[in-house]
C-alpha cells in the first residue's frame, strides 16, 4: 500500500506502474479500469471511479474499479451538480468522512448504492483546463487521511496530461468555479465579528510504516518526547495566569490527557511490535479516529480534538519541531479542520482575530478557551478547507455563525458597520444597566442571565440582570476526565453562589446523554440521540447522579435560596420522581445537622409537547416554569435544528408556534406560576418582541445580547405590539417575520 512519502519514490513508482498498464494494446476503458484497480489498492480504497467531461458539460463515469460492487452504470453529473460536479466546478479536491453530509450531495443509483461513504475526490487539471474527476471511496469507518489527498492530486494531474485523454473536452479554469464573494454557514461557538486574512492551521503528521529494530531506543525517545511535551504544556498554563479558573481547568484537563497511561501504553505496544515512535503515534491516532468516526454525538467527538492535538504535538517533539514557526498576518483568521486548546495557545494571540473550524462543538476545550480570549468562533462549516485558501480575506460573524469568503466592498462596509455597532452595544450595556427595564409604556420586564461556566458570570457585573435564569450544570462535567465527586461539585456551585452575590440562581440538573455524552460515561447506542436517553431520563435511571448533584447543591447553598430546574420532563410522574430524590437529600442533610438552604423552589423546563398537555396538574406541584424554546420548537415541528436541510424550513414566529407559546403563558398565569423563556428565541430582538407581545414578561438570555434586547424593550410600545400580534394571530401564517419587521420599522424599534 502507498504510504505517506518522505520522498516521492513510492508515488513515482505507482505512476510508473500505471503508465505501463496504459501502454498495453487494449481498449482505453480496459486499461483505465486496470489502472484504477492499482490506484485503489495502493491508496487503501475499496472503490475508484474516473469521471470524464462530455461535450454537453456533464461528468460521466468512464472507468471504475470496485472491490465490493463490480458493475456500475454510466452515471452523469452536470458541472456543479453533486459532489463530483462540485469538485469540477471549484477545481479543488474534496475529502469527507461521510459523503451524505456534504452540502452538494446528490444520490445517483448505480455509482454507490450506499450513501454513507468516505470520499476523496480530485479534479483532473491539465494545462488546458479540467478534464474530469477522480474519486476514491471507503466505508465511513475507514476515512481518508489528509496526506492521501496530496498524492491523489498528483495522480489526477498525471491522468489529465495523458495523450489518450487529449481528445476529451475540458473545462476552462474560469468556468463554473465558486469565485468572488460567497458565504459559508456554520454554527456559532462564540459571538463577535472579525475581519482578517485566512491562515491555515496545518496539523503535523508522519508516515505509519517506518520500522525500527531498536525497540529500546524508540521507547526511550517516546518517554523523552512525552516528558518534554507535558513540561511545555505546564509552561502554557503558567503563561496564561489571567484566565478564569474554569479555563485553567481546561488546560489542566488537557494536560491530564497528555499523561494518560492508557494512551501512552497503546503507543508503546506498537513500538514493541517494531514500529518507530512516530509510526506508533500515527497508528494510535488513526485507530482512535476510526473508532470516533462510528460515534454519532458531536460532544464526545470534541474529546477526539484533544487527542488529535496531542498526537500532532507529540510528533513535533519526536521530530524536534516543538513550536509553531509560521508568522501570522497582522489580522489572522485561523482556519482549521479542528483545533486543540494548546494549539490555539501556540499562536501569538495578539494577531488572532477569529477562528473558524470545519468540525468542532461549542463545548470543546478550544471553544471554551476562545471564549475566554474573546475570539469570535464559527464551527461545523461543511468542507471548509475546500472553500478557503491561505490569504483569502474573511469576515467571521460569530453571532450569526457565518463566514464570508473574499467579501466585496459592500460586505466589508457592512461588517465594519456591525463591528462599530457592537462597540456601541457594549457602551449601551453599561448605559442601559442604569435604566429600569421597562417598555415605552411602562411595563416592567425581567431579564436574567443564561450561563454555563464561571466565565459567563462577569456579565452579572456588566449588566443589571435580575439573577441567573438558567445555569447549565453539565458543561463542567464534559470538561473532566472522570465523574466529579460531591466535594468537587460543591466547590463549583459554591463559586457560582459567590459570583452571584446574593442574586437568585436557577440550577438546571444535569442535561447529559443523547448528543451530550461525557467522555467517561457508559454509552447507549441511540439511533436518534435527541429523542433518546438524555437529561432527566439518565438521572432517573441512574439516581446516584441526581442525588450526588442535589447533595452538592444543598451543601453549596447553605443559608441561600436554592432553585432547581428539571430538564426534558415528558410525564408528570418523572417530575414527581425527581422531586422525591431531592426531598430524600434534603432529609439526609437535616439528619446530618447541616445548614440548609433558606428555601427551595422546584421548576420544570417545558421542552416536550407531552408535558404541555399535562400543564394543569403539573402547575399544581411546581413553583416556576421555564420554556426551553430550542427543543420545544424542534419537537413541535419534528425538525432537527442542527440539520441544515430542514433547520430553516419552519419559523419560530409562525402563527402556530406563537399561539402554542401563548397558551402556555395563559395557563401559567391562571395558575399563578411564574414563567420565563430561556431558549435562543428570547435572545433575538425580533423574536423577543414577539414573546413580549404574547404576554411573557421574563426572559433569560446570554450576556452578549443583553444590550440588544434591552434597547428593544426600552423602545417598545407594548400595548400596540400586543394588539398588533393578537390580530395577526387570528389567521394562519407560516411566518410573521416580515410583519413584525414592518411593525418595528413603523415604531422606530432598532432590531
Amino acid at each position: 500500500m502507498l504510504t505517506p512519502p518522505r520522498s516521492q519514490s513510492p508515488l513515482q513508482d505507482l505512476l510508473h506502474r500505471v503508465g505501463e498498464i496504459l501502454a498495453k494494446p487494449q481498449t482505453l476503458p480496459t486499461r483505465l479500469n486496470a489502472a484504477l484497480k492499482i490506484i485503489a489498492q495502493e491508496m487503501g480504497a475499496t472503490t475508484s471511479i474516473l469521471y470524464l467531461l462530455t461535450p454537453d458539460r456533464y461528468l460521466e463515469v468512464y472507468a471504475v474499479y470496485d472491490a465490493i460492487t463490480p458493475h456500475h452504470k454510466k452515471v452523469r453529473f452536470r458541472v456543479g451538480e453533486g459532489v463530483v460536479g462540485f469538485i469540477a466546478a471549484i477545481g479543488k479536491s474534496v475529502i469527507c468522512d461521510n459523503i451524505a453530509r456534504h452540502p452538494n450531495f446528490l444520490f445517483r443509483p448505480g455509482v454507490a448504492d450506499h450513501v454513507n461513504l468516505s470520499l476523496l475526490g480530485v479534479p483532473l487539471i491539465s494545462s488546458q483546463g479540467i478534464r474530469g474527476v477522480l474519486t476514491l471511496q471507503n466505508p465511513p469507518s475507514n476515512p481518508f487521511e489528509k496526506w492521501r489527498e496530496k498524492a491523489l492530486m498528483e495522480i489526477g494531474t498525471f491522468f489529465a496530461e495523458l495523450p489518450e485523454l487529449k481528445r476529451f473536452p475540458f473545462l476552462n479554469s474560469a468556468e463554473g468555479k465558486v469565485s468572488g464573494t460567497h458565504t459559508l454557514q456554520g454554527i456559532s461557538f462564540n459571538p463577535g465579528i472579525a475581519i482578517g486574512t485566512a491562515f491555515l492551521h496545518q496539523p503535523y503528521s508522519w508516515k505509519e510504516t517506518d520500522f525500527s529494530l531498536n525497540i529500546k531506543d524508540e521507547s526511550l525517545r517516546l518517554k523523552t518526547a512525552i516528558r518534554e511535551m507535558v513540561e511545555a504544556i505546564d509552561r502554557l498554563v503558567e503563561k496564561t495566569p489571567n484566565l478564569e479558573k474554569n479555563t485553567q481547568d481546561v488546560l489542566t484537563s488537557y494536560r491530564m490527557i497528555a499523561s494518560d497511561r492508557g494512551w501512552v501504553r497503546k503507543i508503546q505496544e506498537y513500538i514493541q511490535k517494531g514500529f518507530t515512535a512516530e509510526a506508533a503515534v500515527q497508528k494510535v491516532r488513526r485507530h482512535t479516529r476510526e473508532r470516533f468516526a462510528q460515534i454519532g454525538d458531536q460532544i464526545l467527538k470534541g474529546r477526539l480534538t484533544d487527542l488529535e492535538d496531542l498526537a500532532s504535538r507529540l510528533l513535533k517533539y519526536l521530530s524536534g519541531k516543538d513550536s509553531v514557526s509560521e508568522e501570522l498576518p497582522e489580522s489572522a483568521i485561523l482556519v482549521a479542520q479542528n483545533l486543540g486548546p494548546a494549539e490555539l495557545l501556540d499562536y501569538d494571540r495578539r494577531f488572532i482575530k477569529g477562528l473558524i473550524l470545519e468540525e468542532g462543538v461549542h463545548t470543546a476545550h478550544v471553544a471554551i478557551l476562545a471564549r475566554a480570549l474573546d475570539i469570535p468562533v464559527v464551527g461545523r462549516i461543511p468542507l471548509l478547507l475546500t472553500h478557503v485558501e491561505a490569504g483569502d480575506k474573511l469576515i467571521v460573524n460569530g453571532t450569526k455563525g457565518t463566514v464570508i469568503v473574499n467579501p466585496d466592498g459592500d460586505a466589508f462596509q457592512e461588517a465594519r458597520k456591525s463591528i462599530t455597532q457592537m462597540k456601541k452595544w457594549q457602551v449601551l450595556n453599561k448605559e442601559g444597566s442604569d435604566k429600569p427595564c421597562k417598555t415605552l409604556d411602562g411595563t416592567s420586564i425581567s431579564l436574567t442571565l443564561n450561563a454555563g461556566l464561571p466565565i459567563d458570570l462577569h456579565h452579572l457585573e456588566e449588566f443589571d440582570f435580575e439573577g441567573i435564569g438558567l445555569y447549565r450544570t453539565e458543561i463542567p462535567f464534559m470538561m473532566r476526565s472522570s465523574f466529579p465527586d460531591v466535594k468537587t461539585q460543591t466547590d463549583i456551585y459554591r463559586d457560582i453562589f459567590e459570583h452571584s452575590k446574593g442574586q437568585p440562581i436557577t440550577f438546571r440538573t444535569l442535561d447529559i446523554g443523547g448528543d451530550k455524552i461525557v467522555p467517561y460515561m457508559w454509552r447507549v447506542h441511540d439511533e436518534n440521540p435527541v429523542l433518546g436517553w438524555r437529561a432527566i431520563r439518565v438521572s432517573l435511571d441512574k439516581p446516584a447522579i441526581l442525588r450526588q448533584q442535589v447533595r452538592a447543591l444543598i451543601h453549596a447553598s447553605q443559608g441561600q435560596h436554592l432553585r432547581i430546574l428539571f430538564p426534558m420532563i415528558s410525564e408528570l410522574s418523572e417530575y414527581q420522581e425527581a422531586r422525591h430524590h431531592v426531598e430524600q437529600e434534603w432529609a439526609r442533610a437535616q439528619q446530618s445537622h447541616l445548614t440548609l438552604p433558606s428555601s427551595l423552589s422546584y421548576g420544570v423546563m417545558l421542552e416536550v409537547p407531552s408535558i404541555v398537555d399535562q400543564l394543569e396538574p403539573l402547575l399544581k406541584e411546581v413553583d416556576f416554569i421555564s420554556v426551553g424554546t430550542n427543543d420545544l420548537f424542534q419537537f413541535f415541528y419534528a425538525c432537527d435544528r442542527t440539520n441544515p436541510s430542514v433547520s430553516n424550513r419552519y419559523d419560530v414566529v409562525s402563527s402556530s408556534f406563537l399561539n402554542y407559546l401563548r397558551r402556555i403563558r395563559i395557563a401559567c398565569e391562571e395558575a399563578r406560576v411564574p414563567v420565563s423563556v430561556c431558549g435562543e428565541m428570547a435572545g433575538k430582538p425580533l423574536e423577543a418582541l414577539a414573546l413580549l407581545a404574547i404576554g411573557y414578561r421574563s426572559l433569560s438570555i446570554s450576556g452578549p445580547v443583553a444590550g440588544y434586547i434591552k434597547k428593544m424593550i426600552l423602545n417598545l410600545p407594548l400595548k400596540e405590539a400586543e394588539a398588533f400580534l393578537s390580530k395577526a394571530l387570528e389567521t394562519y401564517s407560516p411566518s410573521l417575520r416580515s410583519s413584525l419587521l414592518t411593525f418595528a420599522k413603523q415604531h422606530k424599534i432598532d432590531l
